[in-house]
């Protein structure tokens, strides 16, 4: 870090551990506590936040006022105790601060055009062809126009009347898609480079594209088909494997047996049985051949299946025989759904986009453009060539243009010899991953601007925005607060003998009233609350919300940097939400080797479990090779699938009430008799009952009916915790003040509340 952004980065510390300032000393006070002044800004600034956000109401004010005192008591003690110094405290605000950057990191306008391009995109589906000549990212000037010039030429050729399929088969170097005439069927939106989606859009039916290049080398592409999207299939299959090498004997009997299978539904054979009995798939087989996910047309990795498939019109229709390179399919319709609104997709599209390099460049480069105009950033043209000029050169340290400045940010000053620390440091990062990337003097200077630009922002954040520098004070006084509690509160009340002895002096405080156990489910609709009594019949329940795949190279298991920060946020999804359990699932592409998916879901697992997940939490599967989601981009194929499901019913009522709020409630536990107006309406015996109260449709299943009774001390026990911390809080928070004096400006706090 040089020195101007070291002391940026002082200030700010400063900032955050002074609350009083000269303009604050002289405002109307609050509180005083010791020599800290609370001023009537900070105080209605918190007010209205937690008025806001529900989390007090105008009718309680003197619980916010005693809450408010007792909560900067506490900090103000800590601070006295030195608890803001430690290095362990320094290191959580630094994550944390990282952590509240990122989305002030972002160019937002861009994100948002990028989600609104890629929903629009969605609408329609798009079919290409392409032919491929590979690139290295570093290719030399002439490599990378005699690769271009190629193209060029099969283009000119193919204008003039050659055939597009035939010039792909013998010059495109794609050899998935060669055999096929270049064709890469139907693409999915969010599954492809960037570049290579907008050509593919851009492009209209029947034409090609101009050469172009991604980071995998150049294309050219010609669209064979566009129409309107036409939904997402859920599906089931029976299999009949048959190997591509296979006999003339095997086919016969491959052929004859999915034949025969097709005779039994014919004469209306149940279809999960036919499949239990002729299928070779082991992961479907025994559950009806049902494939647990839906299937667009750019997902369904054989052009025959995607025509067949979205065919059929009505649920349970089967197709004929059809065969893959995978075998003989007979397919049946479980699910046809369509594209969801907007507002729901956006959470999704932007969660792809965050994880998609060839968008983020995009993103970042506004925002560096943006943020070098917004921060006044001026170059030394001169300074920065002598840098590249003298790139490779060997130094000693001492050379006079190692001191000159190449750039400023504001004050901050970057040097040449920052610029070659800078990547010395990053090459060094790069060795340790075995991961170097042959890169020009010129990439890393570009690098270099880019990252003291943003640095220089996220530096600065606290000062550009008020709310950052709040949200950072809030959450520093939290840990402050938090640490105090555990050290004097929580710790000490988890004293079993204290407790105990707490419990028998309180016992009348700890008793049972007549009470049932009992499941409650209500709906505004009877058919919503069927489908919620299946979906909650049994824990752990599914869920809608979804995660990114984590990408792997071809035949690796090994996690790269951006996969390591995805399982870092999955990590931390999980911590924050205790509920949830985690599929994670193995997939490979049709390429790789057999056990490679089965590896990557191992180790996946293997991290959240050292990261502190229980295994309890986790559900581990592999896909193997059965469910590519991209013909043009093999590599979207090595992967590992998240999915969330939860041990809360509540994270299931909000999936439905997302849709239409309010459409479903669900409760399960013990009730008194007054605490749930639909059980006071049934009588009080085991067993499922359904009634209607006020227009809702009502399930309740009694499983147990209990009479007054005094509760045992390990039933009371979380009862009892909460009174005994209650009690050690107030005798706590008045050795404070007696410590600490307090001066309360009652008149000045009615004012501001008023």
């Amino acid at each position: 870090m040089n020195k101007s952004l070291t002391r940026i980065y002082r200030i700010i510390a400063l900032l955050l551990i002074t609350v009083v300032s000269a303009e604050a000393q002289n405002e109307n006070y609050v509180l005083k506590i010791g020599n800290r002044t609370i001023n009537s800004k900070e105080f209605a600034q918190t007010y209205q936040k937690l008025l806001q956000s529900d989390s007090i109401r105008k009718d309680n004010q003197k619980e916010f006022i005693n809450n408010y005192i007792n909560y900067k008591l506490i900090v103000y003690a800590a601070e006295r105790m030195g608890k803001d110094t430690t290095r362990a405290f320094r290191e959580e605000i630094d994550t944390y601060r990282k952590e509240l950057a990122n989305p002030y990191l972002v160019d937002k306008q861009v994100l948002e055009k990028l989600i609104q391009e890629s929903y629009e995109r969605m609408r329609e589906e798009v079919r290409v062809a392409q032919i491929f000549i590979p690139l290295a990212k570093n290719a030399s000037p002439a490599d990378t126009m005699a690769a271009y010039n190629e193209l060029r030429t099969l283009r000119a050729r193919i204008t003039k009347g050659e055939s597009f399929e035939q010039l792909a088969k013998t010059n495109s170097k794609d050899t998935y898609s060669a055999v096929k005439g270049g064709d890469l069927g139907f693409l999915s939106v969010l599954e492809n480079n960037y570049t290579f989606e907008t050509a593919a859009y851009n492009t209209p039916k029947g034409e090609m594209s101009i050469p172009f290049r991604t980071n995998k080398g150049f294309h050219l592409i010609k669209v064979l088909d566009r129409h309107s999207f036409r939904g997402k299939v859920k599906l089931a299959h029976i299999l009949v494997s048959l190997a591509p090498n296979a006999s003339s004997a095997e086919a016969s009997a491959a052929k004859k047996k999915i034949d025969e299978a097709y005779e039994y539904l014919k004469r209306n054979e149940p279809f999960e049985g036919v499949c239990r009995a002729f299928s070779e798939d082991p992961r479907t087989k025994d559950n009806g051949g049902v494939m647990n996910r839906f299937w667009d047309a750019g997902t369904l990795i054989d052009q025959k299946i995607v025509e067949t498939v979205f065919a059929l019109k009505e649920k349970n229709d089967y197709t004929l025989p059809i065969q893959t390179s995978l075998g003989w399919h007979i397919f049946r319709l479980i699910e046809k759904k369509s594209l969801p609104k907007y507002d729901e997709m956006a959470p999704f599209i932007r969660q792809k986009i965050n994880a998609d390099a060839s968008r983020n460049v995009i993103i970042k480069n506004n925002l560096v453009k943006r943020l070098q105009k917004d921060n006044n950033f001026q170059e030394t043209v001169s300074v920065k060539q002598e840098a590249i000029d003298n790139f490779y050169k060997d130094r000693i340290g001492s050379e006079d243009y190692l001191s000159k400045t190449i750039f400023t940010i504001n004050q901050s000053i970057s040097t040449v010899k920052d610029f070659y620390t800078f990547v010395t440091k990053h090459q060094r990062q790069l060795a340790k991953l075995k991961a170097l990337d042959e890169k020009t003097p010129l990439d890393w200077y570009d690098q270099f601007v880019e990252n003291q630009n943003l640095r220089f922002e996220e530096a600065n954040l606290e000062v550009k925005f008020p709310e950052f520098r709040a949200d950072i004070q809030e959450y520093r006084e939290g840990i402050l607060q938090k640490q105090m509690l555990n050290d004097n509160v929580f710790e000490k009340s988890l004293d079993s003998l204290a407790q105990v002895k707490f419990y028998n002096q309180h016992i009348d405080q700890y008793q049972y009233t007549h009470r049932v156990l009992a499941k409650v489910i209500t709906s505004d609709r009877k058919e919503t609350l069927e489908q919620a009594k299946t979906l909650l019949a049994k824990a752990p329940y599914p869920m809608n919300r979804r995660f990114p795949d984590i990408y792997f190279e071809k035949d690796k298991s090994a996690f790269s940097a951006d996969a390591q920060k995805m399982l870092y946020d999955l990590n931390i999804i999980l911590l924050k939400n205790r509920d949830y359990i985690v599929e994670v699932t193995g997939n490979s592409d049709p390429e790789e080797q057999e056990s490679i998916s089965a590896e990557r879901a191992k180790k996946a697992v293997n991290y959240l479990i050292n990261s502190g997940v229980s295994p309890m939490r986790i559900i581990e599967k592999d896909d193997g090779k059965y469910k590519p989601v991209s013909k043009t981009d093999r590599s979207k194929n090595s992967r590992v699938g998240i999915r969330f499901l939860s041990d809360s019913m509540e994270d299931v009522v909000k999936r439905f009430n997302a849709l239409k709020p309010n459409s479903l409630s669900a409760e399960e536990g013990y009730f008194k008799k007054d605490e749930n107006e639909y059980l006071g309406a049934v009588e009080w015996t085991l067993g499922e009952k359904n009634i209607s109260v006020k227009g809702r449709f009502v399930s309740i299943n009694i499983q147990k009916v209990e009479e007054p009774r005094t509760k045992t001390f390990k039933e009371a026990r979380g009862q009892v915790t909460r009174d005994y911390q209650k009690q050690l809080s107030d005798e706590w928070l008045n050795q404070l003040k007696a410590k600490y004096p307090l001066t309360i400006n009652e008149s000045e706090i009615q004012r501001v509340l008023d």
